[in-house]
């Protein structure tokens, strides 16, 4: 019978494996003709059904099967391959570019990178636009390709591999490696409110932490091997020695590393290293339990405060950044609370709620979070007698600064920049978490004498797969737009600064040309505001309904209309601000000319009374 149920279970496996490789296929083969609303529902249903089967199936077979089998790693790829197709459906889909707001002005600065006109030494944070533009020459592909490319490897397949190892490195089960891949396929940290899945410095930072903290945990776990003249090695520990050596020479060259990604982020890294520093300390001379045998992470934390002194405050908006940070602490004024009810508002208007919100964007973090406290209460009861309980003891200190900083930034006057400290705060829950998991698992499987664990490991994590999958990306479902950005709008937009009267300013739907002006210029241009007049105006709400554009306006104008925006207002926000009758006034208002037009972008220009 088991062999039977084997079989049929690899034969499950192969056809799920096999239609979503089909899927990818239908995926590629249709890629976008324009600006789709929404990426989940502009890809084939054939796609999703092979997605699905494979994250669906390869979970409860990697969660059931064998460590051991074969079966087990054959699951596991599933999964990760499935998780990563999700992430990656703006490449399968043929997107010229995925990020219309901070993503556009990263690949303007990688594109001063490119012609020379901006020093790598003069930029924040430099790791993700240099790697493209080596990419871009290396693989001779455009930026914009060769940014989708970076953002795929350096974060995702990295998050993906390494959350898991992380699990097992803290003592996740025999089921550790299939709880890691589950729970790192939900994409916990990725909020999409300040942590997105675009080219974006602080979000790739984000994942890649999970490369970080992978080192640090096996580099404190290896047994501090030391060796003095009167006590000579044993046989094979010189070896050994130098694996740990050269892995702690690692940790310390990926912390470095870190600084260059976004020093913001490099931070929030010191203070984990800073923690497990200070709790093995503590352990070490408080107990005499295995954390005597873990190695101490003094050096590399000061390598990495260092390279953080050395590089961040040469750059003005580090400085300002600290200082706005104590300001809006000290000063009266919009609280994190009043910005969270307005925004509240807004979303009842468009027939949401922040319930709704809430459970569609970050119910798998709250189920994560749950666990991570309830194994945290199991360790600290045991008093950190096991060696995983001590490992698991230092990921639970490393969140207490990161929560520290989160309530700070929250009571900060500062948007939504808490958001970004919540998804670094959620890579260690995601490990937490499912190492509870296993755990959990482990223990109802050996109390029972049954596959209890499994059925609650399968109802736990592959149930809430779903969820994380159709939170990656920004959709109507949780009331965005999606990130496309469109062949016409790149031409468009070219086309028009190309040939437009200087002294002629911009406006648009909820802002001007901002962020192609800054691709395609670059940000040392655009930072001198007279020579791009009204790249930051919007058209009033009253003006937009009114279509009183000649006589609101005492000077001609540009207006900026993309296919985008119209799908947007109109479509997902059912003209709550911008309704469809004032686009239709466009063409029928006397005074407002349409210049140029592509199918996916329009230029109009006012031609006012005066």
């Amino acid at each position: 019978m088991a062999t039977l149920t084997h079989r049929l279970s690899k034969l499950a496996l192969a056809a799920c494996l096999f239609a979503f490789a089909a899927g990818v296929w239908v995926a590629h083969r249709t890629p976008a003709t324009g600006y789709e609303l929404s990426i989940y529902a502009a890809t084939p249903t054939a796609t999703w059904v092979g997605v699905g089967a494979a994250l669906v199936v390869g979970g409860v077979l990697a969660l059931t099967a064998s460590r051991e089998s074969r079966l087990h790693d054959a699951a596991l790829v599933a999964v990760g391959s499935a998780s990563l197709a999700v992430f990656a459906l703006p490449l399968l889909r043929g997107y010229a570019y995925h990020g219309g707001g901070d993503a556009l002005t990263h690949l303007g600065w990688a594109r001063e990178l490119a012609d020379g006109s901006l020093a790598v030494t003069e930029l924040l944070y430099p790791g993700v636009h240099t790697t493209s533009v080596i990419v871009a020459d290396a693989a001779g592909v455009g930026l914009p390709r060769a940014m989708l490319y970076v953002v795929l490897v350096a974060a995702p397949v990295v998050y993906l591999l390494f959350v898991p190892l992380t699990v097992q490195v803290l003592g996740g089960g025999r089921r550790a490696l299939a709880v890691g891949a589950i729970a790192a396929a939900m994409f916990v940290p990725v909020n999409n409110v300040s942590v997105h899945p675009v080219a974006h410095p602080t979000s790739q930072a984000i994942l890649l932490s999970a490369f970080v903290f992978y080192l640090l945990f096996a580099y404190v776990a290896a047994p501090a091997a030391e060796r003095t003249a009167s006590s000579p090695a044993p046989s094979g520990s010189r070896s050994r020695f130098g694996a740990v050596t050269g892995l702690g020479a690692l940790l310390a060259a990926a912390a470095v590393a870190f600084v260059f990604v976004h020093p913001q982020q490099a931070v929030n890294l010191a203070f984990v290293f800073v923690a497990v520093a200070v709790l093995r300390g503590l352990l070490r001379y408080w107990t005499t339990g295995p954390a005597t045998q873990h190695r101490p992470v003094y050096a590399q934390t000061a390598v990495l405060v260092a390279a953080l002194a050395v590089w961040a405050p040469r750059f003005e908006r580090v400085g300002g950044a600290t200082e706005a940070t104590f300001s809006s602490l000290l000063a009266r004024g919009a609280t994190a609370g009043g910005v969270v009810s307005q925004r509240s508002a807004s979303l009842t208007e468009v027939g949401g709620s922040l319930g709704e919100l809430f459970v569609k964007l970050f119910l798998p973090g709250a189920v994560l979070s749950v666990l991570t406290a309830g194994l945290v209460g199991v360790v600290l009861y045991h008093r950190f007698r096991a060696h995983d309980d001590a490992l698991t003891g230092y990921a639970a200190a490393s969140m207490v600064p990161l929560t520290g900083a989160f309530v700070v930034m929250f009571a900060a006057d500062l948007g939504d920049q808490y958001f970004r400290y919540l998804g670094f705060l959620m890579v260690p829950v995601t490990v937490l978490g499912a190492a509870a998991v296993g755990r959990l698992a482990d223990h109802l499987d050996a109390t029972s004498g049954r596959h209890v664990g499994a059925v609650v490991a399968v109802v736990l994590l592959v149930g809430m797969l779903p969820v994380g999958a159709m939170a990656v990306h920004p959709s109507p479902y949780m009331y965005q737009p999606n990130s496309q950005v469109t062949e016409s709008e790149f031409g468009g937009y070219a086309a028009t600064f190309e040939t437009r009267e200087e002294n002629v300013p911009f406006t648009g739907i909820r802002g001007g040309p901002r962020r192609f002006v800054d691709y395609h210029y670059g940000t040392e241009y655009t930072d001198r505001q007279l020579e791009f007049p009204g790249d930051r105006a919007s058209i009033p709400e009253g003006v937009f309904a009114a279509g009183n554009y000649t006589t609101a306006y005492e000077a001609d104008r540009y207006i900026t209309v993309t296919r985008g925006a119209y799908l947007r207002e109109v479509v997902m926000y059912d003209g709550f601000r911008y309704p469809a009758s004032g686009f239709e006034a466009f063409e029928a208002t006397p005074g407002v000319n349409r210049v140029r037009s592509n199918g996916g972008y329009t230029l109009y220009r006012i031609e006012t009374e005066e």
